[in-house]
């Protein structure tokens, strides 16, 4: 038995420009949105002993973000195009991240020994060493796992940003 079908005229209207459009004006914003999820878990997961790696957490797109600049910190990784970075500014958050894997000591060169001018190496809490030792560490990740733990909210973020900019777009284009 043959089938037939029927042929109907359907009006179709393509907002794919529209949406290209959308995802070029504000897709640094969508981003900056995805990557403030993705520290708001990060912060969650940090540790808390002095607080000062969870005031040094920042988002970073190319047109907006949350880094504020301290002196002896680390400066503020700039993202790729079309991309956002997620960070730590506090000089000791690679360390929690990712541990330390050897022990040591520094102190004074060869030089200073032989001379025992009486010149000290090092200034840790105001107070001033010849030599320091340091100890093995382990890691406490907490930037791995966040970013683990929000990527499908981050895309729905993402997502969620990008539709609302493209309905109020659409919406004015309507009326």
């Amino acid at each position: 038995m043959a089938k037939r079908y029927m042929r109907r005229k359907m009006q179709v209207t393509w907002y794919g420009d529209d949406f290209l459009d959308v995802v070029h004006k504000y897709g640094d914003e969508a981003l900056f949105a995805a990557g403030g999820v993705v520290l708001k878990a990060a912060v969650r997961n940090a540790p808390r002993k002095t607080g000062k790696l969870v005031s040094s957490a920042y988002v970073s797109t190319a047109t907006k973000s949350t880094y504020k600049k301290r002196a002896y910190w680390r400066k503020e990784k700039k993202p790729p195009v079309n991309g956002a970075t997620v960070g730590f500014s506090a000089p000791h958050a690679h360390l929690i991240e990712s541990g330390r894997r050897k022990a040591g000591k520094f102190g004074p060169t060869a030089r200073r020994r032989k001379q025992r001018s009486g010149n000290l190496a090092l200034i840790i809490g105001g107070r001033y060493y010849a030599r320091s030792k340091y100890t093995r560490m382990r890691s406490r990740p907490f930037l791995g796992p966040a970013l683990e733990e929000t990527k499908t909210t981050m895309v729905e973020e993402l997502a969620l940003t990008l539709r609302t900019k493209l309905e109020r777009l659409l919406g004015a284009v309507r009326l």
